[in-house]
């Protein structure tokens, strides 16, 4: 496939007025600085050097502009790691280091750019080089002995439990849409293959085949300096997670997954789990909070994977939409608050510089940045000392907000349900993957 996709490629870049070129003319004239550099890989021009330039630029401008001043940017980004890739395999007999290569520089332009009008394109091709070059490597047996595990501190951030609703309502009417509640085991969810496969190591690797990057956050918090972002190897970052047919390889740092669309990169975990009915239920905007409008994308559904080590923690934190929150792997404890604490819960100042930059918070939603709201209370705490010097720093809160706070630990297979507005919180109980619908 590689040469004449190639072709097809340059073909399709020659013609203006083909859909994906009339996107990519609104570039201006790095348009037609793309298209010559593009023609000049079929004189064995050195391919990275002659696309960097293009990817560089086309990053600048997907971070700066506005999301809808971004589309053009974002498929010149796709095309260029395109042709990068296929420059990378077109000549290869049997070089694993530049066809592990070839698919991360995909695999970039899944992440990093969503691959706009050329992801069955990618996925074909990421196949056809890890069928004709990569093979997938046995992982390495870890030599370090299982510890005992402590007992996690029991916060006293909240005094109420979430309702469990059994059996569960047919459908999502005002009655259910204002508070949250939790579906243990539901039905719909017991069938999934994803409750038992997921749990695999094994079956995780195979999904994705050889030479797959991700991004993860690096750091237990992403309120602090340290926290950071990065690609790297799925196999790497499922090497760091305890599974039960491979420990965890030691690690000194925290990686978690979170708030990715694995799905687009990996669409055969869609196979495995469904769509609970209650996502189509198109509800009203709930009484405490009247802002809701649904996600602005094609579904009005966006689809989120979860999954990192034990002690994972999203801080309290805001999100504009409805969420189907379900639980395939581990256990998860959510805390839940009203929007109407609002005032009590020590939010930042997103006017400051160290917030300014939303996309530091991977719990904000990046679809409407400005409603993105992130505590600095820890509900949390992982000590007593710890929770002591947050009643210390913020006194309001610990007064008023735990008789009105509520909690519960999601085990496989459970559905929390939760509205806009409302105040929640994550920590992992122990490797823990779990599905967020926002709808």
């Amino acid at each position: 496939m590689s040469l004449e996709f190639f072709d097809q490629l340059l073909a399709e870049l020659s013609d203006q007025s083909h859909p994906c070129t009339v996107d990519l003319r609104l570039c201006g004239l790095a348009y037609f600085e793309f298209c010559a550099a593009a023609r000049s890989l079929h004189n064995n021009v050195d391919s990275w050097t002659s696309m960097k330039p293009f990817l560089d630029r086309a990053y600048q401008k997907m971070t700066r502009l506005p999301p809808s001043e971004t589309l053009c940017w974002r498929r010149l980004y796709t095309d260029a790691c395109l042709l990068c890739a296929i420059s990378q395999v077109s000549d290869l007999v049997q070089d694993d280091a530049a066809a592990t290569e070839a698919v991360a520089i995909l695999d970039r332009a899944i992440i990093i750019a969503g691959a706009p009008g050329r992801l069955d394109s990618i996925h074909q091709l990421i196949k056809d080089i890890q069928e004709n070059y990569l093979t997938l490597k046995p992982l390495i047996t870890s030599s370090a002995h299982k510890q005992p595990l402590t007992q996690m501190y029991h916060s006293s951030a909240f005094s109420l439990c979430v309702p469990c609703i059994d059996p569960p309502p047919n459908i999502l009417g005002r009655q259910w849409s204002q508070k949250p509640f939790v579906l243990q085991r539901h039905g719909y969810v017991q069938g999934w293959k994803a409750l038992s496969s997921w749990a695999s190591i094994d079956y995780l690797r195979s999904v994705a085949g050889p030479g797959r990057l991700v991004p993860v956050e690096v750091g237990k918090d992403y309120r602090t300096e340290e926290w950071t972002q990065r690609l790297m190897s799925w196999d790497c970052f499922l090497q760091s997670l305890d599974f039960p047919e491979h420990p965890a390889q030691p690690q000194n740092e925290v990686l978690y997954l979170a708030q990715h669309n694995l799905f687009m990169q990996f669409p055969a975990l869609e196979g495995d789990i469904g769509i609970p009915e209650y996502v189509y239920a198109c509800p009203d905007p709930p009484s405490c909070y009247p802002a809701y409008k649904p996600p602005g994308n094609t579904d009005g559904l966006i689809i989120n994977a979860w999954l990192g080590p034990r002690g994972t923690i999203s801080p309290a934190h805001t999100d504009p939409f409805f969420n189907c929150y379900v639980q395939v792997v581990g256990r998860k404890t959510v805390w839940l608050a009203p929007p109407d604490v609002c005032g009590l819960m020590y939010p930042f100042d997103t006017s400051t510089s160290d917030t300014a930059d939303k996309s530091r918070n991977p719990a904000a939603n990046v679809t409407e940045p400005s409603m993105c709201n992130t505590s600095r209370v820890d509900v949390f705490p992982d000590s007593t000392e710890a929770e002591q010097a947050s009643r210390d720093a913020f006194p309001d809160f610990w007064k008023e907000v735990p008789q009105r706070a509520m909690c519960v630990t999601l085990a496989p297979g459970d559905v929390l349900f939760f509205p806009p507005g409302w105040w929640h919180a994550m920590r992992s109980e122990e490797t823990s993957f779990s599905i967020s619908m926002w709808f």
